[in-house]
């Protein structure tokens, strides 16, 4: 029997349009590719009728080493918290065994309509809990 793709990890060669002048990843493109971990990850969550959606509220990113054209960085998304309206997101990213970059995403749920801020519904809390690390 196969056994199922772990949804919290991806992998992504990096592409030129990501180098910079001096040979490096853009910081932003950190951000992308571990905002698409994410959403990797989200993708497969229970959705209900009035789901809210969600803004990232807050990110920050500590660098160990830059990565370069051609590398393969391991994408690896945990859950860190999981508040009344907001979830906390944990990106490690690795390359060849050895970390480049952790990065922390903070979402807030919101209404739609209003644009203010709503509890996350109970059972993306019970889904997300698989998550926490």
């Amino acid at each position: 029997m196969e056994q199922a793709a772990d949804i919290t990890v991806g992998e992504v060669r990096i592409p030129f349009r990501d180098i910079d002048m001096h040979g490096h990843m853009h910081n932003a493109a950190y951000y992308a590719h571990a905002e698409a971990a994410v959403a990797g990850l989200w993708r497969h969550r229970p959705q209900g009728e009035n789901d809210p959606v969600y803004f990232v509220r807050k990110s920050g990113c500590t660098f160990h080493r830059g990565l370069r054209l051609d590398d393969v960085a391991r994408f690896k998304v945990a859950v860190t918290r999981i508040g009344a309206t907001s979830l906390t997101f944990a990106v490690a990213i690795t390359s060849e065994g050895a970390p480049v970059a952790e990065l922390e995403i903070v979402w807030v749920a919101v209404d739609p309509a209003t644009r203010q801020p709503v509890n996350v519904p109970q059972t993306v809390r019970d889904w997300l809990k698989a998550f926490l690390s």
